[in-house]
């Protein structure tokens, strides 16, 4: 369907795509979203998980984790992964037809590759830089649809960290809820959104909070040659070292001034220095565990007491990404954050594993109808120019063979 007659469509059915900062597998969501006037209606119709194969995801790992990778390395996974999700996107496409669900538009993330908030150096100015994979051309090229991503960029153009991104899309998703709710994603990085009721004079806030399921994830890997702690059973059997914690907390390297934050922090590097430090403390592994879970648990609550404190409605903390299965982070929350219940997001009716997804197959809709989105959400700071977020990208067309008259 051409961009045009794509537009002027007043119901259009979305197939989100995301990777998250984990990278271990690309989240699938079908959204629905109408337009009737200035009401817009969103409906979660599916939602799906494709693994990555062992090879890409190794090499994905290998470029996050290093500092330098070259062009053809670069321009090898890009590629790859462009067409590993395009690839797994028309298989999801052609099964979904069979509960007569046609797509219309397609929105990928990508994978982040790199994340540099107000790190990079230009013109004697420091700026943030982001870099997001899996090329939109191969996804357009390999299901003949028009794909919108690359979300981040003009945020960064704009001065911002091109972090938080999603939150806009959140709020539209959560319009129902006429309560205020704090939700808190961990996957690879942890980060945090909170939504003052309808008739609250607070404002939305969201930013990253500091590691999520990267560094447990990693020294899991490295402790016990598994993919990570399943629930925090390994955790949940050892005990916090207060000299371990004091040191990483002391340690942190999340900017004071930085609202976002990436795995170049909390990731391979912190993680060497981390066993490194357990070693001279004569740490036995699951303490090494329990005690980062601890420091995760506490740079959430960090961000969190705040915004508890200004909305005494704030009872309940739900939980999304693949964290919210980890009892120890569970618990762990919950000792830090004293009276406050913690769920999974589940129980409000959406899925903890897909709503990233969602998230941008909401913004893939508003991109090609030209709308403006909300991105920075800091309390006492205004945004005087919105952001048309994302980039489109159209499939080929292919060209008939003329009919040659005898």
């Amino acid at each position: 369907m051409k961009l045009s007659k794509l537009i002027e469509r007043k119901s259009l059915t979305v197939l989100g795509l995301n990777s998250g900062t984990s990278a271990d597998s690309l989240d699938m969501a079908v959204v629905k979203i109408g337009r009737a006037g200035a009401k817009k209606t969103i409906k979660i119709l599916k939602h799906s998980e494709v693994k990555y194969p062992k090879s890409l995801k190794r090499k994905m790992d290998d470029i996050i984790n290093s500092d330098i990778i070259t062009f053809t390395e670069f321009i090898s996974l890009n590629n790859s992964l462009g067409k590993f999700f395009g690839k797994s996107s028309k298989k999801y496409i052609d099964k979904l037809k069979n509960d007569k669900i046609n797509i219309d538009l397609i929105a990928s993330h990508g994978q982040t590759i790199a994340h540099f908030p107000e790190m990079i150096n230009i013109n004697k100015k420091k700026q943030s830089g982001t870099l997001q994979i899996g090329a939109l051309s191969e996804i357009s090229v390999q299901t003949g649809k028009i794909t919108v991503g690359n979300f981040r960029q003009t945020d960064i153009a704009l001065g911002n960290e091109g972090a938080p991104i999603t939150v806009e899309a959140m709020k539209q998703l959560l319009e129902s809820e006429n309560k205020p709710i704090i939700i808190v994603n961990i996957g690879g990085i942890s980060n945090f959104f909170y939504f003052p009721s309808h008739d609250n004079k607070l404002i939305a806030q969201a930013g990253d909070c500091g590691p999520g399921n990267s560094l447990t994830d990693i020294l899991t890997q490295k402790l016990y040659n598994k993919p990570f702690d399943k629930l925090g059973e390994i955790a949940k059997t050892g005990e916090i070292s207060s000299r371990l914690l004091l040191l990483l907390i002391k340690n942190s390297q999340l900017l004071v001034n930085s609202i976002s934050t990436g795995k170049e922090v909390y990731g391979e590097k912190l993680s060497k220095q981390i066993l490194d430090y357990s070693k001279q403390l004569s740490l036995k592994n699951q303490d090494i565990l329990a005690s980062v879970g601890e420091f995760t648990a506490q740079m959430i609550a960090k961000k969190l007491i705040p915004l508890l404190k200004s909305d005494e409605n704030l009872l309940k903390l739900y939980l999304t990404g693949g964290g919210r299965k980890n009892k120890f982070f569970i618990d762990r929350i919950e000792a830090n954050l004293k009276g406050i219940k913690v769920e999974p997001i589940e129980k409000i009716g959406l899925c903890g594993d897909s709503i990233e997804a969602v998230s941008y197959a909401i913004m893939g809709e508003t991109s090609i109808r030209s709308e403006p989105m909300k991105t920075v959400f800091i309390k006492g700071k205004q945004q005087k120019i919105l952001p048309v977020l994302g980039e489109i990208v159209q499939p080929p067309v292919i060209i008939q063979p003329s009919v040659v008259m005898r």
